[in-house]
């Protein structure tokens, strides 16, 4: 189990919101994966959980999302990026919306990629202040959920909205209730992206 941040690799270009225009479409061709590649880096993440000894940089992630489609939006979008990312490893997917699906997948020895919401109602997001994604390896014996996060830095749950909700070990592992996941989870879409060996 290894922590890929994002913010380590300003230096990898990841071009975004290619369906975009204008000044949106301007600021996604100056993207990179540190900007962007939060769901990059999950993926590798998942992947190190399930099949540690496949290779995948976060090179041939931004490949794959480049090919996929995944890349015309704000960021990497799963719908397209998860059946590639499947695909490519011969592994199961499923997307959903439910976090006992969530704790089925991890008890059964999957991994998945959660997509959690920023701020709102003047709250701040526990994970992220906009969209982020997360990746989940783990269910602890207490229940909670052993969540590696790309953009984790030292005092980011500090904050008096986010300190109590999760805990930190081994200084890079969070621990979060299910419960907490699902609050946080963007009930827009599908926010679950389940993963095991086939």
């Amino acid at each position: 189990m290894r922590l890929i941040c994002q913010l380590d690799y300003p230096n990898i270009s990841y071009i975004t919101r290619t369906s975009l225009q204008g000044e949106d479409y301007e600021r996604g061709q100056k993207t990179t994966v540190r900007s962007s590649g939060c769901g990059l880096c999950a993926a590798v993440m998942v992947l190190d959980q399930l099949l540690p000894d496949a290779a995948f940089s976060l090179e041939e992630a931004v490949q794959l999302s480049y090919d996929s489609g995944a890349n015309t939006v704000v960021g990497t979008n799963y719908a397209c990026f998860a059946p590639a990312f499947a695909k490519k490893f011969k592994l199961k997917v499923q997307a959903s919306m439910d976090v006992e699906d969530l704790q089925n997948c991890l008890r059964t020895g999957g991994a998945a990629v959660i997509l959690v919401r920023g701020d709102r109602n003047g709250q701040e997001g526990l994970f992220t202040n906009r969209g982020h994604y997360i990746t989940a390896v783990a269910e602890e014996p207490d229940g909670r959920i052993a969540i590696l996060d790309p953009s984790l830095k030292p005092g980011k749950f500090d904050s008096p909205d986010r300190k109590d909700k999760v805990e930190l070990k081994n200084d890079f592992i969070v621990l979060c209730a299910p419960e907490v996941l699902q609050e946080e989870a963007n009930p827009k879409r599908f926010h679950y992206y389940l993963f095991w060996r086939k």
